[in-house]
């Protein structure tokens, strides 16, 4: 059982978790626009241009990620509805029904991926519109216990509001990434644009070459350390609102000895969502995994 000071210590985690999901989500939209921005004083060598170039673009595109993100996610991890007339699937229903009303938030939609991987993600824009997506190899492969604690640690991530973060800042990465590139190869095939004059615009388009070089390298590092710390707090409150760790660590378990022949189901693009990235086996505590080592997760499940 979670003793009553680690129960206070993860609440308290909880509530900073909310407050830190507000300040990324702005930076990263702000980090965003100023990558725009360099692109746009890059070729235009106009700072006044490059403003209105990069603000409405920065800010639709945004918004745009913002409003489909929930259906991009679910399109590229290739899953569909539960369906209540197969009987692990209505069990699946039925345990997230539950975890639901332990944790106090609405009823996710609950979608299957058929994947014969033990995993599962969670995503959408807030609790209300909460998706909890499993696959079909960990239904057939935990038990009721390990399940439930899979299901739980979900949970926790649309009660911890990372699902937010996770679903706005995977898109935003990705832009980042793209944008810088294209200026790369841009500049690289067509020698750079050399319209502006003067030390000072010389100076403005050193600076703007090394944000977009930087940006994506910042974007991504801060994205994974968010996502490295989130799963630990995911865990802790997975196992605050199942009040049984084991369950979870057992499902850990079983996730490191899985080794399907198969390839993993869906996009690379949402290995961030799931419980274990399915895409690599290599050392999670690299500066370059969105997830932490298994067996220290399992140590401090099996500590609580």
């Amino acid at each position: 059982m979670i003793n009553m000071e680690k129960k206070l210590l993860v609440e308290d985690h909880i509530r900073r978790n909310k407050r830190q999901t507000v300040v990324v989500c702005t930076l990263m939209a702000l980090l965003f626009i100023v990558v725009i921005l360099a692109f746009g004083y890059i070729y235009f060598q106009n700072i006044y241009i490059a403003l209105i170039f990069a603000v409405p673009i920065g800010i639709g595109y945004v918004v745009i990620t913002y409003s489909i993100s929930v259906s991009s996610v679910i399109a590229a991890a290739k899953a569909r509805p539960a369906n209540p007339n197969i009987r692990e699937e209505k069990l699946l229903i039925h345990r997230v029904e539950e975890m639901s009303i332990a944790a106090g938030l609405p009823m996710p939609k609950v979608y299957v991926q058929d994947s014969e991987y033990i995993n599962a993600f969670a995503t959408g824009k807030n609790p209300k519109e909460g998706v909890i997506c499993v696959t079909t190899g960990a239904l057939r492969k935990l038990n009721q216990e390990e399940l439930e604690g899979v299901i739980s640690h979900e949970m926790s991530h649309i009660k911890n509001y990372d699902i937010l973060i996770a679903t706005v800042t995977i898109g935003v990465v990705g832009a980042i990434a793209l944008i810088s590139e294209i200026v790369f190869w841009s500049m690289f095939w067509g020698g750079g644009r050399s319209r502006g004059k003067g030390e000072g615009n010389l100076i403005l388009l050193a600076i703007a070459i090394l944000l977009i070089i930087l940006a994506p390298i910042f974007a991504r590092l801060t994205y994974l350390a968010i996502s490295r710390r989130r799963e630990y707090l995911a865990d802790s409150t997975g196992a605050y609102l199942s009040r049984n760790p084991e369950g979870l660590a057992k499902a850990l378990e079983k996730i490191k000895q899985d080794h399907p022949t198969t390839k993993p189901k869906g996009s690379k693009t949402v290995a961030p969502l799931y419980i274990s990235n399915p895409f690599k086996k290599m050392n999670a505590s690299s500066l370059t995994s969105t997830h932490p080592p298994i067996d220290e997760r399992i140590r401090r499940l099996r500590s609580m």
